[in-house]
């Protein structure tokens, strides 16, 4: 009996099959007119093309195959026929996917003719409804949506979401893949990725390395999402109002937080997202200051910290400026005097305490001028070093004093050396700059002939480069060669040397020549070099020689810095010595300036004339070294302006290979 009742079900099930296939087959004349609800055979179904942005894990399918196999499909999917009798998907992917898992021959459906965009419109809708997207498959979606030339105003009337909610969905499609993964898998919340995707790609990549790859003390996973906002706003939000520059064109920038629909939760608390932009403003306004402050007052010295901006530091030096790196704490250092404020009478309502608040007011004003007198007698003195700090976000005026140093006689008695003026300490440092330049030129050319020792030339020697090898050679040769070429002996013997040298071909002879020399340039002393350091010259001529390019490069670069070095300083000296003049012109009239004005010293009167500047002082042009004359003739006897180490030279020079016989017989 059971048999027979299962037989009886099993045609029962493929009649129903049989009729919805016939039904469905039948269906396109009803289809332009209404919607009709029906069972499709699985295998005529196709999947949607628009919901490439949907994710379906397996562990979802497979519990949602397992309750249709129970209890079937308790909602109808949504399909539209094709032109080749087939049946594509707008929504109800999911269930379709489960039931083929489940072994089910039909699905019901609701069969209704759409335009591709009905019916990617239609899908994306009913998913939204069903929260069927996770946040980053929105993103997706509102941005393909975006890129096909939708306006965020359009996509939130097509699928009904405000335009906070849309936008921050399309920038959760700027995360990382670290960040996105993590946002996938629960790690971080919603509202943490929000703020994540707020920064550029190297922030997120910075504080995912730094603060989410790794567990430990420095993690910030599990924090609450307004205190990571708060974390990463302070790190790598700059506030506008914390920097000094011109700020008029942060009003209307699009960089401005102000201005950002994503950062409107932040109040009138304005920052920058461009933070290249705000970084160069900055530098440029603190390169500007230190400028202006500079040329002001010529005593002044441009100064940053050890943990300072270099890049700020570098600018100024490219423009010949010297930056010193304060050695000790911004703590030790004397600050500028401050001003006292007037006090405003619509502060005071009694006129007595106005009167005593006016009394103790220039009582201050004396004190600081007096202050002021008295420390800048003692930096133009050179007791005093007056710097110009350069901070992160200003320049701060700070001072040093100088203390006394101590020298020794050679008689061993010690002596205290007071501290020069500032124009004598400036010309100390412009010295010691032209120094400081032969050191690099000397430096950089022994890189540049140690380099170029693979491709030494083979050609002939010039005359100059004999001259060159005569110098050099005097103190490398044996005694024997020395006195065959009437030098005092000052050296011990080498005779096998002198013999391999007697029987080397004349290539053989001419590299050996060449890289002698190059061995000697390599112990020239690289410290406290002269502009006119013969060693220096010879090194530098034997470079232009046979590596122009190279050398000309090292010397531009070197006497470029110097060069412009030497103007800023120049200018500086020139500038305080007409300001020691005038103050000789104005104490010899009695007057003197206190805090920016000038006063009678007898009455104690501010003056607002102006006594003529002094006369710049005429100093004689800083001595350069000269270009070594390009030609050399030879002669038979000591020339005076030739490089030799002895100054009795008396007997005339005999090549290497030449018998004093032949020269005797010639």
């Amino acid at each position: 009996m059971k048999k027979n009742q299962k037989t009886v079900a099993a045609k029962k099930q493929n009649s129903n099959v049989n009729a919805t296939a016939s039904t469905a087959k039948n269906v396109g004349a009803l289809v332009p007119f209404q919607s009709v609800s029906m069972n499709i055979p699985l295998d005529e179904i196709d999947p949607s093309p628009f919901n490439l942005d949907r994710t379906i894990g397996e562990k979802e399918l497979r519990d949602l195959a397992d309750s249709i196999a129970q209890h079937g499909v308790q909602t109808d999917i949504k399909v539209r026929p094709t032109e080749n009798g087939r049946y594509e998907i707008v929504y109800g992917e999911r269930r379709f996917r489960a039931s083929l898992l489940a072994g089910k021959m039909t699905i019901p459906a609701k069969v209704e003719q759409m335009t591709d965009e009905q019916a990617e419109t239609c899908l994306i809708i009913e998913n939204l409804q069903r929260e069927n997207y996770s946040a980053m498959e929105e993103g997706r979606i509102f941005r393909r949506k975006q890129e096909e030339g939708m306006s965020v105003a359009a996509i939130c009337e097509r699928f009904g979401k405000k335009e906070d909610y849309v936008r921050s969905r399309i920038n959760l499609t700027t995360l990382i893949p670290e960040v996105a993964e993590m946002l996938d898998h629960e790690d971080i919340t919603l509202e943490m990725a929000k703020e994540f995707a707020k920064y550029d790609p190297d922030i997120q990549k910075e504080v995912y390395e730094q603060h989410f790859r790794n567990d430990g003390f420095y993690s910030w996973k599990g924090i609450p999402a307004k205190e990571f906002a708060k974390r990463l706003y302070d790190k790598y939000m700059t506030k506008l109002d914390c920097y000094h520059f011109d700020k008029t064109e942060c009003g209307t920038c699009g960089h401005n937080t102000l201005n950002q629909v994503l950062f409107s939760d932040c109040g009138d608390c304005g920052a920058c997202r461009n933070m290249a932009c705000l970084l160069k403003k900055n530098e440029d306004f603190l390169v500007d200051k230190a400028l202006s402050l500079l040329k002001n007052d010529a005593r002044l010295h441009l100064a940053v910290t050890e943990e300072g901006d270099r890049a700020i530091a570098e600018r100024l030096e490219a423009m010949g400026h010297e930056v010193v790196t304060l050695d000790k704490g911004l703590w030790n250092y004397i600050d500028e005097p401050e001003m006292p404020e007037a006090p405003d009478p619509k502060d005071y309502d009694d006129e007595d305490d106005l009167q005593f608040a006016k009394d103790d007011y220039e009582e201050e004003m004396k004190e600081f001028k007096e202050a002021c007198s008295e420390i800048e007698f003692e930096v133009s003195e050179g007791t005093m070093l007056k710097y110009a700090v350069i901070r992160s976000k200003e320049v701060s005026i700070l001072y040093d004093r100088v203390r006394e140093t101590t020298e020794t006689d050679e008689d061993g008695t010690a002596y205290a050396v007071a501290p020069a003026s500032p124009a004598k300490a400036l010309r100390d440092k412009d010295a010691r700059n032209l120094e400081i330049c032969y050191e690099h030129i000397n430096k950089d050319l022994k890189k540049v002939l140690r380099e170029g020792s693979a491709k030494f030339p083979t050609s002939a020697m010039t005359e100059r480069e004999h001259q060159m090898l005569n110098y050099v050679l005097l103190d490398c040769i044996s005694g024997t060669n020395r006195r065959l070429l009437g030098v005092s002996d000052y050296g011990e013997n080498r005779v096998e040397r002198l013999k391999v040298a007697e029987t080397m071909t004349e290539e053989q002879r001419t590299m050996l020549f060449r890289m002698a020399f190059m061995r000697y340039c390599d112990d020239i002393y690289e410290f406290n070099c002269k502009a006119d350091n013969i060693d220096i010259r010879l090194m530098t001529e034997f470079g232009q020689m046979h590596f122009p390019e190279e050398t000309a490069a090292v010397l531009e670069r070197h006497k470029s810095i110097y060069e412009k070095r030497h103007a800023s300083l120049e200018t500086r000296i020139k500038a305080i010595e007409d300001e020691a003049e005038l103050l000789r012109l104005r104490e010899q009239a009695g007057i003197a300036e206190v805090a920016g004005e000038r006063v009678d010293t007898a009455t104690g009167e501010i003056l607002a004339a102006e006594l003529p500047e002094a006369e710049p002082a005429d100093y004689p042009e800083p001595a350069f070294p000269q270009e070594p004359r390009p030609d050399y003739a030879p002669c038979e006897g000591p020339d005076p302006d030739e490089f030799l180490p002895d100054a009795d030279f008396e007997a005339p020079l005999i090549p290497l290979g030449e018998k004093p016989s032949e020269r005797q017989a010639a």
